[in-house]
């Protein structure tokens, strides 16, 4: 594995993959999570994972030696052939120029149609890399790379929750109301993260996201569904 380990403070240390968006080093984080969670659980409060990232904050303190004992321990990890677990989850999304602000920028700015904007986004399946930036807001690879778009300059005041938008090579739907600087493609009626429930979040990381185009009729139903708590989750 390509890693580095850096020691933040004596109860937080931060481990670090080449920067960028990689199946690859969504698995070996996921390993290496693992191998933390079985081996060191008593003497760690958190853990949390970015794109190339897995931080880890301590009970206890540990030194410059400490870490290079566990960089040395995680090298010798065995290589898993193949791919992990995960589930195909199905995610509605109405994309309507009315949900989708920045539809019509986009289609001037990749000189592509707005359907063909919706095609090429809701025929992926993307990667769960991480949550993160708020409770819920899930970081999603592979997208297509004819939708590669840069943040705004300026980011918008107001993101409705449920804005699915794009950001860079990657997307990702608000979970709630929020300042974005992500372009609006559409916008989806599912509550995301909800703190009253056992797992305030559905999806694990490491799961795969399939984006479903629905009506704004349809839409508005299964909102209405989400808000009583009656909407279920799917998966393949």
């Amino acid at each position: 594995m390509n890693i580095r380990i850096f020691r933040i403070h004596s109860k937080l240390i931060e481990l670090v993959w080449p920067k960028e968006i990689s199946h690859d080093i969504l698995h070996e984080q996921l390993q290496v999570r693992s191998f933390f969670e079985n081996e060191y659980a008593e003497g760690i409060r958190e853990i949390r994972m970015g794109f190339n990232t897995v931080s880890l904050k301590l009970r206890i303190e540990i030194s410059e030696e400490d870490c290079g004992d566990i960089l040395e321990e995680i090298n010798q990890l065995p290589k898993i052939i193949g791919t992990f677990a995960s589930k195909i989850w199905k995610i509605p999304v109405c994309y309507c120029a009315e949900l989708g602000r920045d539809l019509e920028k986009l289609s001037q700015i990749h000189d592509i149609s707005i359907e063909e904007i919706k095609k090429l986004h809701s025929e992926t399946i993307y990667t769960l890399h991480f949550y993160g930036f708020l409770p819920g807001f899930m970081y999603l690879g592979g997208l297509d790379q004819k939708l590669y778009t840069p943040r705004k300059k300026t980011p918008d005041r107001s993101m409705p929750r449920g804005t699915v938008a794009i950001g860079g090579q990657q997307t990702g739907i608000y979970p709630a109301e929020s300042p974005g600087g992500w372009h609006a493609i559409g916008q989806c009626p599912v509550r995301l993260f909800d703190i009253s429930k056992e797992r305030p979040v559905i999806p694990a990381v490491g799961d795969k996201i399939k984006f479903e185009p629905i009506t704004r009729e349809v839409f508005e139903d299964i909102q209405q569904l989400s808000r009583q708590g009656l909407y279920s989750w799917h998966h393949d």
